[in-house]
């Protein structure tokens, strides 16, 4: 029984096999195991709220017949899925093209695109820096004026040029130097949702948490001066 995301209802799930596993023929075989087989499979999400099909694959590095293959795929942990589960976390404190932006560099990395992401989330921090009234020419004086300011610190400064130099590779053409991986995307993701939480979000939570403390301080305080009585109308402050 496999386990996996459920690309229709997004919990983490069982996959129970409900087609015998079929080979594909070679030529639609994925590019990177061109070598190998690649058998497929029906599965139905074991969530009694979903009940969905989702097909998962997998190249098999030896020659099998289908029942052997079968019984493969009922097995493997890591198997090819589809659909896929399409992550696009909300950025409600952050301006709305930020937060677009934001959440399609989480999409990208949800489906493998790592370049996709961390391209747009070079584009973050850039936009960032802008709807904070900088406009010194260059990403690097963009963060460093933001750590300048005041508003990141050395170490959110330090994440936001880690972003700058990968994104940079991507959108100055040399995707072949460093290649990014998906763990080095997430990694990149991470460091902008940290700017981002430092930028808008926490001084939005403090900002309510403040409006809140002083809402609950004058309301306390009105009701105190207020004389006690009764449901009759006696006065018994005396």
């Amino acid at each position: 029984m496999a386990s996996t995301i459920c690309g229709w209802c997004g919990d983490r799930t069982h996959m129970n096999m409900v087609l015998d596993a079929y080979q594909l023929p070679q030529a639609a075989w994925p590019q990177r195991t061109r070598d190998y087989p690649a058998w497929m499979a029906a599965f139905r999400c074991s969530n009694e709220n979903c009940r969905r099909l989702s097909i998962g694959w997998a190249a098999l590095y030896q020659e099998h017949d289908a029942s052997s293959a079968k019984k493969r795929l009922a097995l493997l942990d890591d198997l090819h899925w589809e659909p896929l589960q399409i992550r696009r976390p909300s950025f409600p404190e952050v301006p709305a093209e930020i937060a677009e932006t934001a959440s399609e560099a989480h999409a990208c990395l949800s489906i493998g695109a790592a370049r996709g992401a961390v391209a747009l989330a070079r584009a973050v921090v850039e936009a960032t820096a802008k709807v904070q009234g900088i406009t010194v020419h260059g990403i690097t004086p963009k963060i460093n004026a933001l750590k300048d300011s005041g508003t990141i610190s050395q170490l959110t400064a330090e994440a936001s040029h880690q972003i700058r130099k990968d994104g940079n590779s991507i959108a100055h053409g040399d995707i072949g130097d460093e290649p990014i991986s998906q763990d080095d995307a997430e990694a990149i993701l991470e460091f902008m949702d940290a700017l981002l939480d430092e930028v808008f979000q926490k001084p939005a939570k403090l900002h309510r948490l403040k409006q809140r403390h002083a809402e609950r301080k004058q309301g306390g305080g009105g009701s105190a001066e207020q004389p006690a009585h009764s449901a009759g109308g006696a006065d018994f402050s005396r």
